[in-house]
């Protein structure tokens, strides 16, 4: 039996949903973990997950967390059609693709997705409530950054960051398509490209892409077969419903502030 335990909003439950609807795998047993409720904390889902974070794929018995090693396992479990290269050297430059996108990148749109719909959230809360929130992470480093990213906004360190991580994303994909397209890996829609699409979706939906696109035109294209592949739907990749509007709204609040630290990150170090 293969089951997944996920929350709908989260991007990284996105990558294996997606997965599973690249390789037509239906018969999955979906378990929803709500994260705004907490229930990443019950003791019981924190024995499948000592860190309560999602995604989590049991499949008969076996434990597998970590969303990119989820998709990997279930490309390995369901090998057709094949979402790695079949050449050594092509998996590595595809791993460098999934690993930036899993380090550098998720931090970028955490901290993103933090100062532009959380911030004001938790700037509102009694500072009681709020210290208790904080208390109730599980992980140093997550807590540290969304301190800062919500107390100091797009001042924020992680801020800079984010846009200096992704300005380097967007021109690498850039390239690559125009070099190599229609794929990062040349004529194979690859976990690569399934990895970054749920960032990006993300960053799309925050009203932060535009810019980014403006003056790409392959990684625009490349971002239109990726939303165009019937995955990305049955998946539902990307927020929707109420909170796809609510991030839209809040992303167009600041989109002048993003802008704003992002040409002073281009005026300072360039765009790649």
């Amino acid at each position: 039996m293969l089951e997944l335990y996920y929350f709908d909003n989260s991007i990284c439950s996105e990558r294996p949903r997606m997965t599973l609807a690249e390789k037509g795998v239906t018969d999955w047993v979906p378990h929803h973990v709500h994260l705004f409720k907490g229930e990443q904390f019950d003791p019981a889902y924190l024995k499948l997950n000592p860190k309560a974070q999602v995604p989590t794929l049991v499949h008969d018995g076996e434990v597998i967390r970590e969303s990119s090693l989820i998709c990997e396992y279930l490309d390995n479990l369901y090998p057709e059609p094949s979402l790695t290269p079949d050449s050594p050297v092509e998996t590595a430059h595809m791993r460098e693709w999934i690993k930036e996108a899993d380090e550098a990148g998720f931090e970028g749109v955490a901290a993103l997705t933090f100062i532009i719909v959380f911030r004001a959230k938790l700037l509102a809360m009694p500072e009681a409530e709020r210290d208790a929130y904080w208390a109730g992470q599980t992980v140093l480093e997550r807590t540290q950054r969304q301190k800062s990213c919500v107390l100091e906004g797009f001042s924020s360190p992680y801020a800079l960051r984010a846009i200096a991580t992704w300005e380097r994303i967007f021109e690498r994909i850039e390239n690559t398509i125009a070099a190599n397209g229609p794929w990062l890996m040349g004529d194979q829609f690859t976990l690569a490209d399934l990895d970054l699409a749920t960032f990006i979706a993300r960053l799309d939906g925050l009203a932060l892409l535009g810019p980014w696109l403006a003056d790409r035109p392959n990684a625009k294209e490349w971002w239109s077969r990726i939303k165009s592949r019937p995955s990305y739907a049955e998946a539902e990749v990307g927020p929707s419903g109420e909170e796809s509007e609510t991030m839209n709204t809040e992303g167009m609040k600041v989109l002048g502030d993003f802008e704003e630290k992002r040409a002073e990150y281009i005026a300072q170090y360039g765009s790649k």
